[in-house]
């Protein structure tokens, strides 16, 4: 997870996202951010996201961001 951590980290420096439990609910990602970290995450990993990826639960916290990544077949070793 720490590669995740590290985009996390890139896309939104001023934030400790291994302290935040709901990036959502706790105010760290609004919907702008969402479709943003979107077109990262795809750009990050060489993978297409479906519309249907952009559901706000795929981003509550690293573990909904790793859950979706390997959905969309990217392997983690950590």
């Amino acid at each position: 997870m720490k590669k995740i951590i590290d985009v996390l980290k890139e896309f939104r420096p001023e934030y400790k996202f291994e302290e935040v439990d709901d990036f959502i609910s706790e105010g760290t990602f609004d919907s702008v951010d969402l479709q943003e970290f979107y077109g990262v995450l795809e750009t990050e990993y060489n993978i297409e996201l479906a519309g249907t990826d952009l559901l706000p639960q795929n981003y509550r916290n690293i573990e909904s961001i790793r859950d979706l990544l390997e959905s969309r077949g990217v392997k983690f070793e950590d």
